[in-house]
């Protein structure tokens, strides 16, 4: 079937202001108009989470996993009383791994040395002011690493119905306005294809060796959160007549 190609010059007079990428229309005898739309919103992050490990050596398992639990109860204790628990908050371990480690001599040849337990904790925090505070506080009390931290909506879903509302709405503008200068009108809608895009900020990282170095730590934090960017893109196939 022969396709028109409507050029963006003569729809821009028609469409100004909206945020439309392409416009296909079909011959009649197809009897739709394909149309792609987008719509976007900057968010501000309500929530973040961070992981910390407390990383913990002796000569056999038992005594490496006791100093780690030892060293877990330590951090985790130091961290409840920053958190509202009894709200959204939340601390779990993430993981625990018991390994052996080995060094090798010249020849390849492999000698046992000790063994190390490493646990992983997860904390998620509603109060955002609280995370510089958060890291510090574990830095100073076992936490070998700090990790993936991350800003993110926990209730990103609202804003992507909204969105895609949104761009949906644009895209029945659109179709309207490209079957009008063809002397039709849109009459219901063929198919719709909604995908959201977030686009969140590059994820800090806070690594515990240089926070423990004072004066350092402070350069360092605190921790600015940004804004998140969602992004609804809408793919339409209106019937025309």
């Amino acid at each position: 079937m022969k396709r028109i190609l409507l050029l963006l010059g003569v729809f821009a007079a028609l469409s100004s202001g909206l945020c439309t990428e392409a416009v296909t229309v079909t011959h009649k005898d197809m009897g739709y108009v394909s149309v792609n739309a987008t719509a976007n919103k900057e968010i501000i992050p309500d929530t973040a989470s961070i992981y910390f490990s407390v990383d913990t050596s002796a000569p056999d398992s038992k005594s490496a996993v006791n100093k780690n639990k030892d060293a877990s109860t330590a951090l985790i204790d130091s961290l409840k009383p920053l958190l509202a628990i009894e709200k959204s908050d939340s601390i779990q371990t993430k993981s625990f791994v018991l390994k052996p480690n080995y060094k090798y001599d010249k020849n390849g040849k492999k000698t046992f040395v000790n063994y190390t337990a490493s646990n992983v904790i997860y904390v998620k925090t509603k109060n955002l002011t609280k995370v510089s505070e958060l890291i510090e506080t574990a830095v100073a009390n076992n936490a070998t690493s700090v990790s993936g931290l991350d800003f993110f909506v926990e209730n990103e879903k609202q804003f992507a119905g909204e969105l895609a509302q949104e761009a949906l709405s644009k895209a029945k503008v659109v179709a309207g306005l490209t079957a009008s200068t063809l002397g039709q009108k849109v009459k219901d809608i063929k198919s719709v294809r909604v995908t959201i895009y977030p686009q969140n900020n590059v994820t800090p990282y806070a690594g515990a060796a240089s926070a423990r170095t004072g004066s350092s730590a402070k350069k360092q934090l605190p921790v600015e959160f940004g804004k998140i960017k969602l992004e609804a893109n809408v793919n339409a196939e209106f019937y025309v007549k």
